[in-house]
């Protein structure tokens, strides 16, 4: 820590023009002014004082100007190089579609109103964060839980892992065989920002999502950079990054390629996971940088401490080709076509008499086209999906104490159709303390058609011969409104949504539910479950007239929320049996409220972020190990030569709805979780590259000789080159 301490004391040296941007009417200086590199993910933000750098990866670049209340204004590169400030017109009515609420939060305009937090990952990385869910739990509604075997599940204002969709770089990960993704897949180093969409926003994504989206997006294409990252803890585990991106005219390419070595099952064994991610894209503007045709791959393998007895591999595979921008008469449109394909291997020989294998394979096409037709006051948005999914798997165990061999083939094969459609109104009230009104309303259709096929055989012998199909259909619903006032410093937005949505039983709930052992429990088909919510939301920003004072800049979001839900779909364990998916037949409320802060202090070298959740759910039965509450606090020292930063959380305590004879159910109090983490880093600038160091100390509250190892005290070194 000395040595970091030492190094940060270096100074830092920047590089290019540096441009203001002001009100065109005053020439007041604007802070927080969002500017993104047409054609490309790649975006910055004016400082408190309106500044901006301009650099030379944006040579053949086109720069947009966007600001809540004030025009979009695009320039060329070329010009902006000769220019020492750009004017914004102001305008009430501005329908962008990304709005940039301060210099220290930002949020997407969803097409309905819904709380949103980004998150820039980056300068995590830098500072030792080593997993998704580092960066995930800052937000104060996010638990994360770590199962025995390395699987990472996110909640997310109470919600079950199967109510949160994960996508990243545009691909739904989620399995429509589980109806969950592992977080744990995913390596921090190929990722540049999250946004946590709650509420009514998730109507657009899919049906189901009561939780809430996370949209994870990779390393920024448009720049020409390349970056080198290596890490290494104290359990002498290492990951390494390699991420280059090339801008040459139209053309745009990203190459990532990332390795990790994790422990699976969390308790310091020998058994490593050896983990390899690789990201491929090419983009090419054809008319213009607003029109972009890309081609995308990922690819997602991992080998865990392969042997004679015990053999575990996995790899995961998306092709998408997207098409952005107008295509002749229709404006705003999005096209994407997806490919997955999904293989795993399992072997397991525990003893001379017991061994278990499994082959499994999932793959997914997906056609979505989206369209957004925008007038001066209303907003319509347009979405069709259609998606087939098709589930194969071999299990075979042999069990020589029994004399018994099974061998199961299963194949399901899904085909899902959806469209969704969103409207928004816009009046302007010109009143003192509201500027507009919006008015919103969104529908969504989704018809789901299953086929089911499964054969198993008991050394040799048939004994179960099914096959069956089933389809259901359901039209989701929401309606809300916002008032929102935009003044130079102060903006607020308050917001209403409630509706409806429904949640289908995934591909292996359909299976277990009609193929488990124990008969009484074939009685009922298992069905849809049914969600009812209702959402108040507000959020503000104010800033401080002048620069010289304590507080620059003050960011808050808060909402209050209902989700009510029928026929919710839990597993149920009987003994001798898998466990049963079956529908809850009681409603079961989940309530809460959540608030957050950040502020800027010093001139922005110094940021506090505040939040805390609180949950009342009826049912812990349905709603395992879920927390009463979170409290989060994080303090950042920011300085030219680095930063430090200081996470504290506190969750509260939780609930596990458990069983000691399998048919009897009791809920057991778990005492909740308390921890500091510890992170910093310093910059060294060298002619103009630039090296990173960081380290950081997590768990620091616990015990060194915790149980798990995920909770155990432990420290991460962290080293980046930026070319």
């Amino acid at each position: 820590m000395r040595v970091l301490l030492f190094l940060g004391l270096l100074p830092w040296f920047i590089f290019g023009a540096e441009i203001q941007v002001v009100d065109a009417s005053n020439g007041e200086p604007l802070a927080g002014v969002n500017i993104t590199i047409v054609g490309t993910t790649d975006g910055l933000n004016t400082n408190m004082d309106g500044f901006f750098e301009l650099s030379n990866r944006h040579r053949n670049h086109q720069l947009k100007f966007s600001y809540i209340g004030y025009l979009d204004t695009t320039i060329d590169y070329a010009v902006l190089s000769s220019m020492t400030r750009v004017e914004l017109a102001p305008a009430i009515l501005d329908l962008s579609g990304i709005e940039v609420i301060s210099s220290k939060l930002e949020w997407e305009q969803t097409d309905m109103p819904a709380i949103v937090n980004v998150i820039r990952t980056r300068e995590m990385v830098h500072e030792g964060a080593t997993e998704i869910k580092e960066v995930l739990q800052r937000d104060p509604s996010v638990i994360i839980d770590d199962g025995f075997d390395g699987e990472q599940q996110i909640s997310i204002r109470g919600s079950n892992a199967n109510e949160v969709m994960i996508i990243y770089d545009g691909i739904p990960m989620n399995s429509s065989y589980q109806g969950r993704f592992d977080l744990s897949w995913l390596n921090l180093n190929d990722v540049e920002s999250l946004s946590i969409i709650k509420g009514g926003g998730t109507l657009r994504y899919t049906s189901g999502a009561f939780g809430g989206v996370v949209v994870i997006d990779p390393p920024q294409t448009g720049n020409t950079s390349l970056q080198v990252n290596m890490q290494r803890d104290d359990q002498n585990l290492n990951s390494f990054s390699v991420s280059n991106t090339l801008a040459w005219r139209k053309l745009q390419t990203r190459f990532s390629y990332s390795g990790r070595e994790f422990m699976p099952n969390g308790l310091g064994s020998n058994i490593i996971s050896d983990r390899r991610f690789l990201n491929l894209y090419t983009g090419y503007a054809l008319r213009d940088t607003a029109n972009i045709v890309s081609i995308g791959h990922v690819d997602i393998q991992e080998s865990r401490a392969a042997s004679t007895d015990y053999q575990d591999e996995y790899r995961d595979t998306y092709t998408q080709l997207r098409y952005k921008g107008s295509l002749g008469v229709i404006p705003n449109l999005y096209l994407q076509l997806l490919n997955r394909d999904n293989t795993s291997h399992f072997l397991n020989r525990t003893a001379t008499d017991y061994h278990h294998f499994n082959d499994a394979g999932e793959s997914s096409q997906m056609l979505v086209l989206e369209n957004r037709y925008v007038r001066s006051s209303l907003i319509n948005f347009m979405r069709f999906e259609l998606k087939q999914d098709l589930h194969s798997s071999t299990s075979r165990v042999d069990n020589l104490q029994w004399e018994h061999s099974d061998i199961h083939d299963i194949d399901l094969d899904q085909v899902r159709y959806a469209v969704a459609e969103v409207i928004k109104f816009r009046l302007s009230m010109g009143l003192p303390l509201v500027d507009f009104m919006e008015l919103n309303g969104s529908i969504r259709y989704d018809n789901v058609a299953l086929e089911k096929k499964h054969q198993a055989t008991r050394d040799g012998e048939i004994f179960i011969d099914d096959q069956s199909s089933e389809s259901n259909d359901y039209f989701s619903r929401r309606n809300g409104f916002t008032l929102n006032k935009t003044r130079k410093r102060l903006k607020y937005q308050l917001f209403y949504g409630s509706g409806t949505s429904i949640r289908y039983p995934s591909m292996n709930d359909l299976y277990l539910r009609e193929n488990t052992t124990i008969v009484a429990y074939q009685s009922e088909g298992l069905y849809p479950e049914l969600n009812s919510s209702l959402e108040v939301g507000f959020q503000m920003t104010v800033q401080a007239q002048s620069h010289s004072r304590l507080i620059q800049s003050m960011d808050i979001q808060a909402a209050r929320f209902r989700n009510q839900y029928i026929d919710k779909i839990y597993y149920r364990s009987i003994p001798r049996a898998l466990p049963t998916p079956i529908n809850f037949s009681a409603t079961t409320n989940l309530t809460g409220f959540e608030i957050s802060t950040m502020i800027s202090m010093l001139s922005d070298h110094v940021r506090l972020v505040l939040g805390t959740t609180r949950l009342n759910i009826s049912s812990y039965t349905i709603f395992p190990n879920k927390p009463e509450f979170k409290d989060v606090a994080e303090v950042e020292f920011r300085a030219k030569h680095g930063r430090l930063r200081v996470h504290y959380f506190h969750e509260g305590k939780q609930y596990y709805a458990g069983s000691l004879d399998g048919i009897n159910y009791v809920v057991r109090g778990l005492s909740g979780r308390e921890n500091v983490h510890l992170y910093a880093s310093t910059n060294i600038p060298i002619l103009k590259q630039e090296i990173i160091v960081g380290a950081s100390l997590q768990n620091f509250l616990t015990a060194e000789d915790a149980p798990l190892y995920f909770d155990q005290r432990r420290w991460v070194v962290n080293v980046g080159l930026n070319f």
